[in-house]
């Protein structure tokens, strides 16, 4: 098959259709566990199962229920300094951005509020991000409990925040401190994400369990990498690069995508690499070299392989419906929808 524009926009729409027929009506996902007298259900009150949905909503045409969606999520899980979590005992699930990231799906809710042009939610939205953020432009990677570590991916999504939300200047100067961690890079085969102010970039991984070294940075060599803590800052060099026009954010940006090029073939065709598949698609505009076009249609087609007939998506190694836990599944096809949709995007621009 092959893939175009087209394709990818009615996939996208098609997985928006589904995920929007999950929503009640006052906004929540439904859920396999009974309801409480609210109509909340226990195991969808979570800012984990809502964090990409509304952006994806709202991008793929399914406005009144990104609306709704939005309403939900500021009454039941937004708190006067603009914070987002789910509660003070968890701020979401997932093994990420809990433990690594937890701004992480603050970000995305600033993402929507710019695509709904709804600045002044944006606004307080990003005021706390910047709270957390350091005057050479690094972001904590953790909010509570406090942390001195920064993080790339944690950077990248704030930076990309403030540009959408009209702090460009402090943006600027957030890609500028990536690619300061860029150069730090000395493992040819590691790409490291962590940093510490006066200290540097930090390799040593003795506070981390082993299982979450993937979060720490990406192994050229092993599959299934957390490919996106590189892939935002690649994204947001690009973006950064459109905004000024200075090559170096280009420069740094390529650098970041012949890196993953050169690894592991997962870094453009898996679940993780949802973001290494629309920056390809950006660089694919902004440069006319087809070998961006190449990695973005790769996951492109990975993502189509994993959409079910109703539009939900499935992922790796799950055989049924009922074996993903529903937070899995909205998370997935959230996640892939804003993809489809913004490398359709991309591609019609270029003529796909």
């Amino acid at each position: 098959m092959k893939i175009t524009s087209a394709i990818l926009r009615e996939a996208g729409r098609r997985a928006a259709g589904w995920l929007a027929s999950q929503q009640t009506r006052q906004g929540n996902y439904r859920g396999v566990e009974q309801p409480d007298e609210n109509g909340i259900y226990p195991d969808t009150d979570d800012v984990g199962c809502y964090y990409k949905s509304v952006y994806s909503l709202r991008v793929a045409g399914q406005d009144a229920a990104a609306g709704r969606m939005m309403r939900h999520v500021v009454d039941r899980y937004m708190h006067e300094n603009g914070d987002i979590y789910t509660n003070e005992q968890s701020r979401s699930s997932g093994s990420y951005g809990p433990v690594f990231c937890q701004t992480y799906q603050n970000s995305w809710f600033a993402r929507a509020a710019a695509a709904m042009r709804w600045y002044g939610l944006g606004k307080r939205i990003v005021d706390f991000m910047v709270s957390k953020r350091e005057r050479f432009g690094g972001f904590h990677s953790h909010v509570n409990p406090p942390s001195d570590i920064i993080d790339s991916c944690t950077t990248a999504v704030g930076a990309l925040a403030c540009l959408q939300h009209q702090r460009p200047e402090l943006a600027v100067e957030s890609v500028d401190f990536l690619l300061e961690m860029l150069r730090a890079q000395q493992d040819p085969d590691k790409l490291y994400c962590r940093w510490r102010d006066g200290e540097g970039l930090i390799t040593d991984l003795s506070d981390v369990e082993e299982k979450n070294y993937k979060y720490c940075y990406i192994d050229r060599e092993k599959g299934q990498q957390a490919y996106w803590v590189w892939a935002w800052p690649m994204n947001v060099m690009i973006a950064i690069h459109e905004y000024t026009g200075d090559a170096k954010y280009l420069d740094g940006a390529v650098e970041v995508w012949e890196w993953l090029a050169s690894a592991h073939e997962n870094a453009f065709h898996f679940t993780t690499a949802g973001k290494s598949g629309w920056g390809s698609a950006m660089l694919f505009r902004t440069t006319g070299d087809e070998r961006y076009l190449r990695k973005c249609l790769s996951q492109m087609e990975f993502i189509l392989s994993r959409q079910q007939g109703p539009g939900w998506m499935l992922g790796p190694g799950t055989e049924s419906f009922e074996a993903q836990p529903m937070r899995t599944t909205y998370d997935f096809t959230a996640d892939f929808t804003s993809w489809l949709i913004d490398c359709s995007m991309e591609l019609a621009y270029m003529g796909m």
